[in-house]
C-alpha cells in the first residue's frame, strides 16, 4: 500500500527577510558613502573661494601691481532663470599688462539702479588656481570672465556697473 506523507511547504520568509536585510544594508552603505563624498567635494563657506596669500588694498605690493591689470569690454545683460528670478550677467576681459604671472584676481562687482543708488554687489575670483585654465595668467595675456548675480531688482540699470579689484596674487 502506498503511504503519502505530505510535509507542510517550506516558507520562504526567512530567505526573503535575509535578502531584504542585505539589500537594505548595502543601500544604507551606498548612501553614507555618497553623502561623505559630496561633503568632501563642496566648496568653502557659502561658496566663497579663499586663495591663500592674496594681496589686499593697502598693501604696497597690491597697489604696485594693480595698475598693470586692466578690465576691458565689460558688458551687462539681464536674464531670467527657470524659477523666474532675474539674473544679471556681467562679462569682460581681464588683461595682465605687467611682467609677472598672476595666479589670482578677486573682483568686487557693484550694481546700481536707474537712479544711481546701490542695488547689489558680489565679490568673485574669476582668475584662481583651481579655475580653468589651471595655470596663471602670463604677462600680456588676456582672459575672459563671466559672473552671474542672482535676484537683481527690477530697476537695475545695466549701464551702471562698477568693477573694482580687491585682491591679487602674483609671482
Amino acid at each position: 500500500m502506498l503511504k503519502f506523507d505530505s510535509k507542510p511547504p517550506k516558507s520562504p520568509r526567512f530567505g526573503t527577510a535575509l535578502t531584504a536585510l542585505v539589500i537594505f544594508v548595502i543601500a544604507i552603505a551606498a548612501i553614507l558613502f555618497y553623502a561623505r563624498h559630496q561633503k568632501a567635494t563642496q566648496p568653502g563657506a557659502a561658496g566663497q573661494i579663499s586663495v591663500p596669500d592674496m594681496l589686499r588694498p593697502g598693501d604696497t605690493n597690491f597697489e604696485y601691481y594693480k595698475k598693470y591689470i586692466r578690465i576691458d569690454n565689460v558688458r551687462a545683460a539681464l536674464g531670467i532663470s527657470f524659477n523666474k528670478a532675474r539674473v544679471a550677467f556681467i562679462s569682460g576681459i581681464i588683461t595682465n599688462d605687467g611682467d609677472r604671472k598672476v595666479e589670482a584676481i578677486e573682483l568686487r562687482i557693484t550694481l546700481f539702479d536707474a537712479w544711481g543708488k546701490f542695488s547689489k554687489d558680489r565679490t568673485t575670483t574669476p582668475v584662481r588656481p583651481d579655475a580653468m585654465p589651471k595655470r596663471p595668467m602670463e604677462p600680456l595675456e588676456q582672459r575672459a570672465f563671466s559672473v552671474g548675480i542672482e535676484s537683481v531688482e527690477q530697476y537695475w540699470d545695466p549701464k551702471k556697473v562698477e568693477i573694482e579689484i580687491t585682491g591679487l596674487k602674483y609671482r
